[in-house]
């Protein structure tokens, strides 16, 4: 893996993580909230380090590593913090990987939702989370990684009951399992702030 240059924010991106993130700030800023971008990701694991991180028998403690949510948001006049995921849609539901929800979990994460057409912006901390709608398994011609097994044993342990498809094909993304949420299960960042 060649190191490349970290993203300070995210303009870098597609333009709907941009404009979702100009929707989420505005929020968090109208609360009284500094937010701003981590900038971390999987590119400032060190060359040397790749191949321990890609064979860590510990799965989930190295999730930690190349999950990180996006921003950090401080409220300084009741001294709180929280660590940020940021997610868009243009559809009723919306998705997220097996090992992000393992590591968002790991971090205690707040995961922000924006749906674009309306412009709302939805939240819950991961670990109050409801279940998915359903878990897929993308069809694919090799074995899931070992982050995304671990991912998948932290998920459908929380969610037991949820019904897992597999062999579902999937024309973009990572072929990684993933859950499908309703936006209808989450409340309004708005509410969360007040």
């Amino acid at each position: 893996m060649s190191v490349q240059p970290v993203p300070t924010t995210f303009a870098g991106r597609k333009q709907w993580e941009a404009e979702a993130w100009k929707l989420v700030r505005k929020v968090f800023e109208k609360h009284g909230w500094k937010i701003a971008p981590l900038g971390m990701n999987r590119s400032l694991i060190l060359p040397e380090a790749e191949p321990l991180v890609m064979t860590a028998p510990n799965p989930p403690t190295v999730l930690m590593l190349v999950c990180v949510p996006d921003a950090i948001a401080v409220h300084e006049p009741t001294n709180q913090s929280l660590l940020v995921e940021l997610k868009s849609t243009n559809r009723e539901t919306f998705s997220l990987r097996a090992r992000d929800f393992a590591a968002l979990l790991m971090w205690q994460a707040m995961l922000t939702v924006v749906h674009l057409p309306s412009g709302v912006v939805y939240a819950c901390p991961i670990e109050d989370l409801p279940p998915p709608k359903l878990v897929m398994l993308p069809q694919r011609d090799y074995l899931f990684s070992l982050w995304d097994e671990g991912g998948l044993a932290v998920l459908q342990h929380q969610f037991p009951e949820v019904t897992v498809l597999s062999g579902v094909t999937v024309i973009a993304g990572s072929k990684a399992p993933f859950a499908l949420w309703e936006l209808e299960s989450l409340q309004r960042l708005e509410d969360y702030l007040r």
